[in-house]
């Protein structure tokens, strides 16, 4: 994404450009509903939830065939509890982009969340079959997360199935990794835990999540000169985080 700097200057020219000539052609009035939607983007990712929603809604104003305008749109409204609102603007990013990865992505993981666990499946399975979606991996992680949440329904078991699939794709992809090594501790498979998570380790540098998931599983196998390395990496590196003030629980 480019930087806020850049989207603003772009703006400004746009802006210019418009007062000079009289009414926006739609090329610049599609640049200015970009520009806008990456600034929306930027606030959304701050929490400024209504500076964003003002944002996007002049992105729209401006292009309402815009895809990224609305999943922004989408996960923005999602976030004021607005589901109606925020489904609205997922199903015409579908419509719009012809079902692109991106869009069936996000729609799923707000299905996952409204608890229509089988909808977002199917939607993440269709992401995951586009060849040159680059998020494949992530799709089938995702799909794996919202299998575990979702143990009303008995889907739960399924769930390693879409982590494997996503190394299949990416061997290394982190978030695969890590929800494998969760899921065998979960279920007492210690050996299998580590295992996984020592593939994790070597995909990322240390974060206060991965170390504590360290601390549990060398807890689990009692492996207490592991425990006390991983103890002391994370009240070092991460002394602030939440994970740190477990320690002494």
């Amino acid at each position: 994404m480019r930087s806020l700097a850049a989207v603003l200057l772009m703006l400004t020219v746009v802006g210019c450009t418009t007062q000079q000539t009289g009414p926006a052609t739609r090329e610049q009035a599609s640049m200015a509903a970009s520009a806008n939607t990456e600034i929306a983007s930027y606030h959304l990712s701050n929490g400024a939830l209504d500076t964003a929603l003002a944002k996007v809604r002049q992105a729209l104003s401006q292009d309402d065939t815009l895809v990224d305008a609305h999943l922004v749109a989408a996960e923005i409204q999602d976030r004021l509890a607005d589901p109606v609102r925020a489904e609205r603007h997922y199903r015409r990013a579908l419509s719009l982009s012809g079902r692109s990865g991106p869009a069936l992505n996000n729609y799923a993981g707000f299905l996952c969340r409204a608890g229509q666990t089988v909808a977002a499946i199917e939607h993440w399975e269709q992401a995951a079959a586009l060849r040159r979606y680059d998020g494949r991996a992530m799709a089938l992680s995702n799909a794996a997360h919202c299998l575990t949440r979702d143990e009303s329904a008995g889907l739960a078991p399924r769930a390693d199935r879409y982590w494997r699939r996503a190394l299949r794709i990416e061997p290394d992809y982190a978030p695969a990794l890590r929800g494998l090594a969760e899921w065998s501790l979960a279920r007492d498979e210690v050996n299998a835990a580590g295992a996984w998570y020592s593939r994790y380790t070597a995909a990322v540098e240390d974060n206060p999540a991965g170390l504590w998931l360290g601390i549990r599983i060398a807890r689990a196998g009692d492996q207490a000169v592991r425990q006390r390395k991983l103890t002391a990496r994370l009240r070092d590196q991460f002394p602030a985080s939440e994970q740190a003030a477990r320690l002494t629980e």
